[in-house]
């Protein structure tokens, strides 16, 4: 049995589909109240800190902290400084988390208290995030935008 795709849909849906995506991820990075509504955030992994659970260029999907009950071994994301890491809770004080990456020998030199956790990981896909971080730039958003325009005006001219 073959199925037939149509592909000038698939395409169009395609298209949609990413750019709902990164739409909602662009709405949760720029806003903490859609943060909570929405209830996820989305960034790109950077550096090998974490492997090899998580690898540069892995696309890490991160609770809302305040859904979340965080324990020792939960991994989250957290800004230090100017930086936003994704670490693991190796330990729990009272005046905030140690976290250590995976692939360090050491524990990070900071404590993260707890109103810099901007959440827990839920769940982690493999090099997407270089092609969401390509996707997110605003010329290839406008690409996009420009590009869904002209496939609805054709279809509907159909």
């Amino acid at each position: 049995m073959r199925i037939k795709i149509n592909k000038s849909k698939f395409f169009k849906y395609t298209f949609i589909l990413s750019f709902f995506i990164i739409l909602l991820n662009f709405i949760s990075i720029k806003s903490d109240k859609a943060f909570d509504i929405i209830g996820f955030r989305t960034y790109t992994v950077l550096s090998g800190s974490m492997k090899p659970k998580i690898k540069p260029g892995d696309l890490v999907v991160v609770t809302n902290k305040n859904k979340e009950k965080l324990k020792k071994n939960d991994i989250i994301t957290f800004k230090e400084d100017d930086n936003i890491i994704t670490h693991r809770i190796v330990d729990i004080q009272s005046n905030g988390y140690i976290t250590k990456g995976d692939n360090n020998n050491f524990i990070d030199n900071f404590i993260v208290p707890s109103e810099n956790v901007i959440g827990k990981e839920l769940f982690h896909i493999p090099k997407i995030g270089y092609v969401l971080e390509f996707l997110s730039r605003p010329l290839v958003t406008s690409l996009i935008m420009i590009t869904l325009g002209v496939l609805i005006i054709r279809e509907n001219k159909n």
